[in-house]
């Protein structure tokens, strides 16, 4: 009996074939932890198709804010999978505001995988994750990011590159020193390789990240509480970033302070 599960979030049945494949790959790659499907319906309808999907689902009726809500105690869930696409509509999970507003509130990481094009996603992708990037600023949620790179180290094989900011403000840089000590902390121990390099810019950095073409990216989404007035009219950087037409996967970690991560 599985403990922990992967959990595919399907909205539409157009996306499921691209969510499922992922979702399966990350259960078996995750030292074979359960897989299962969740949907979210506004109104009772019809569940056959997600029936022929052939793996354990949960079809509720609400919203999916507070069914995400409940991901890591309802589900014993430790990631989420889900598909976004700019073109979706935006009554849709898979569009890119509305995903992100109705997992603003989840505390497990999840994974964003562009559906534009799933029959060729599908049909080429090798599931190999070749190379992740992620910035290590001076917030300290880096450490969550830096702990799900070591596991995509560690059971995908993928190249690791961290990416940091060359800040000129000494607190700063202070800061975002002790968060690339904490990387050998991680990654000697068991042996991982990993790579950094620096980046001009201290703002809106997982954007210049896309320049060094990742398999997938491991990003932070904006953390309302060190937002300015100005911030709440511009658009956020993970908006953007789910909005560029080079956008690989990405693995989302909101700012919170009960994180739920993989323990093995």
């Amino acid at each position: 009996m599985k403990d922990q599960f992967v959990i595919a979030c399907i909205d539409r049945p157009e996306d499921a074939a691209t969510v499922l494949h992922w979702a399966r790959h990350f259960a078996e790659r995750l030292n074979h932890k359960g897989l299962m499907v969740l949907h979210v319906a506004r109104q009772k309808g019809d569940d056959r198709w997600l029936e022929a999907l052939g793996v354990p689902f949960a079809s509720l009726v609400g919203d999916w804010r507070t069914a995400l809500d409940g991901l890591p105690t309802a589900f014993n869930g430790i990631l989420a999978v889900t598909a976004f696409n700019p073109s979706a509509p935006r009554s849709s999970l898979a569009h890119p505001r509305t995903l992100l507003r109705e997992f603003r509130g989840c505390k497990i990481a999840y994974l964003c995988i562009p559906s534009q094009n799933s029959e060729f996603i599908i049909l080429n992708s090798k599931f190999e994750i070749q190379n992740s990037a992620l910035s290590l600023t001076h917030q300290r949620e880096g450490k969550e990011k830096l702990v799900w790179a070591s596991y995509l180290a560690r059971f995908l094989g993928s190249r690791i590159t961290i990416a940091h900011p060359a800040y000129r403000d000494a607190g700063l840089r202070q800061k975002c020193s002790n968060n690339l000590r904490f990387v050998d902390k991680i990654f000697r121990p068991l042996e991982l390789d990993y790579s950094t390099v620096q980046l001009e810019r201290t703002t809106k950095v997982d954007l210049e990240l896309l320049d060094l073409n990742p398999s997938l990216l491991i990003a932070s989404t904006t953390d309302s509480r060190e937002q300015d007035l100005l911030d709440h009219f511009l658009p956020r950087p993970e908006l953007r970033l789910l909005h560029q037409k080079s956008c690989p996967p990405v693995l989302f970690l909101n700012p919170r302070d009960d994180l739920y991560i993989l323990c093995d």
